[in-house]
């Protein structure tokens, strides 16, 4: 897949997927277990405070994203995504952008036709969609109102891009509150 087509292709998923408004009257989640029995805290009320202004750069160097991704053709560069501050990285195969949501939490994460499943990363509530166009996703709830996207699109048709988003999330998790 060709730079501008993935670029396209992560911004379907970020759009399509990530987006959406909250579902009225949705209660608050309860704590989700984990296979070993640990209990992730369940995304309490907030507007998007604690993450009001957070650099979405912050939350995951350039050596760490090469660490999963090998090497980047350039340093991560902000942009404006709908209702998301992207870091964009540019490793030499597939793209990888974290995500800041101060006004969209977990509820607001949508299927719109891709499996999504619940999960827990670190000690937030998240979610993982995989795209149709060979992308996955995986949003941390940091309350019922901000989260944190993930999204890495595969390099090749043949490879998962979600045990990789995983390993991603799971170095941005401990910076999140």
């Amino acid at each position: 897949m060709n730079p501008r087509t993935t670029v396209a292709a992560l911004a379907v998923l970020f759009a399509a997927v990530a987006c959406g408004g909250p579902a009225a009257e949705q209660s608050a989640p309860t704590g989700a277990t984990t296979s070993s029995g640990a209990t992730a805290p369940a995304v309490g009320p907030s507007r998007g405070g604690p993450l009001d202004g957070l650099d979405p750069c912050t939350l995951l160097t350039k050596a760490e994203a090469e660490q999963v991704t090998g090497a980047q053709g350039a340093d991560p560069v902000v942009e404006q995504l709908g209702s998301a501050r992207v870091c964009n990285f540019s490793p030499a195969a597939g793209r990888l952008g974290v995500g800041v949501r101060t006004t969209s939490g977990l509820a607001a994460v949508q299927s719109n036709g891709n499996v999504v499943q619940d999960l827990v990363v670190g000690r937030h509530q998240a979610k993982q969609a995989v795209g149709a166009t060979g992308s996955c996703g995986i949003f941390i709830g940091v309350t019922e109102s901000s989260r944190v996207d993930v999204v890495l699109g595969a390099g090749s048709p043949d490879e998962d891009p979600c045990p990789a988003a995983m390993r991603v999330a799971e170095l941005v998790e401990p910076r999140l509150p």
